[in-house]
């Protein structure tokens, strides 16, 4: 007999390499502050992560038991309007702070 998994967490969490990435502030919808990454998965796929829970050494571990490595510099001013349309229209019309500057140090 197969086990199913908790309520929102995934069977087996997901793992991805996210590149041009940036952490943002936002509201979640329980109205709670959260730190999200956003960053590109390939050039056409950006992914926006759950709630962050640690920062540590390239990786991030989110709420729902996601493992992601962060390849790369953040993303530069520039990259990050690129990313503007894509990215708000993923965090359904929220507006998102930047701090990622806040990360630098548990990221290397």
């Amino acid at each position: 007999m197969k086990l199913l998994a908790p309520i929102g967490f995934p069977e087996s969490p997901s793992t991805a390499t996210l590149r041009c990435w940036s952490v943002l502030e936002v509201v979640d919808d329980d109205g709670s502050l959260v730190r999200l990454v956003v960053g590109w998965v390939n050039v056409s796929k950006l992914r926006i992560t759950s709630a962050v829970e640690q920062v540590e050494g390239g990786q991030v571990l989110t709420r729902s038991g996601s493992i992601y490595t962060l390849e790369g510099p953040p993303a530069t001013p520039e990259e990050l309007q690129e990313q503007k349309t894509r990215r708000d229209a993923l965090l359904g019309g929220r507006s998102a702070i930047d701090v990622t500057a806040r990360y630098r140090n548990a990221l290397r």
